[in-house]
């Protein structure tokens, strides 16, 4: 049955039976206070457990991480296969009609001027040289931003606050962030995050997801591709450097 759909709902249908029986029998047959508030309580708390039902999400944080992994996984295979060592451009959607997207590039270069509607592909042309080829991939950030619904605000102010409900709010991965841009760079620190840092090459080449998904957000409020340059952990903290391009 679809109400009784989780532990919550169950309890609360049980508890609100209970309650009302007990508050019935204590009231009118029995005339004992005592049990009547004691009947009154249970049915509350049965009107709470049902409420908090309603709160939960229809796929649990522990089927999110298997997804999360599998697709971090295969994507990390191509990575290996290949071979790939450079840093992945993060792309605004004004560029792929599409945000969380990145690139990593097969040839590393820094003067790079990334072009306007880039196709849509696994292997794709981002720049205006002959060898500005490199594979595409959909990052963790792209879910997030289907999750804001609106695009941040590309103000210091407005990218913080964004990170900051995003990762200690609705995905409850870290306490606060705190945002830094200047000269062509964003620094954004992540107060006691929560998902691990793993040394792979994927890490290395697209960041971990709480980089990415930060390195999204920044790239989608200032419309400007960019590369995560460093990531630092240290206690209680991450240090997410990013280099804003042109």
């Amino acid at each position: 049955m679809r109400l009784i759909k989780n532990s919550y709902t169950l309890l609360g249908a049980g508890l609100l039976l209970l309650g009302a029986a007990l508050s019935l029998v204590s009231s009118f047959i029995l005339e004992s206070t005592p049990l009547t508030a004691l009947g009154i309580s249970a049915f509350i708390l049965g009107a709470i457990c049902v409420a908090l039902a309603r709160t939960r999400p229809n796929i649990s944080p522990e089927a999110s991480v298997i997804l999360l992994e599998t697709g971090i996984e295969n994507t990390a295979a191509i990575v290996e296969e290949l071979g790939l060592n450079s840093s992945a451009i993060y792309i605004p959607s004004s560029a792929t009609k599409e945000g969380g997207s990145a690139v990593i590039p097969i040839n590393s270069r820094t003067d790079v001027h990334i072009r306007n509607n880039i196709p849509k592909r696994l292997i794709t042309k981002y720049g205006n040289a002959d060898d500005d080829i490199g594979i595409m991939v959909t990052t963790p950030g792209k879910a997030c931003l289907r999750i804001l619904k609106q695009k941040p605000g590309s103000t210091t102010s407005e990218i913080e606050a964004a990170i900051t409900s995003l990762v200690s709010g609705t995905l409850d991965i870290a306490d606060n962030a705190r945002v830094n841009i200047a000269d062509g760079r964003a620094v954004v620190e992540i107060i006691r995050p929560r998902l691990k840092y793993r040394d792979t090459r994927f890490y290395r080449c697209v960041g971990s997801p709480l980089a990415s998904i930060v390195a999204t957000l920044v790239c989608e409020a200032m419309d400007k591709p960019l590369v995560i340059e460093a990531e630092k952990r240290g206690k209680g903290k991450a240090i997410i450097e990013l280099r804003i391009m042109d």
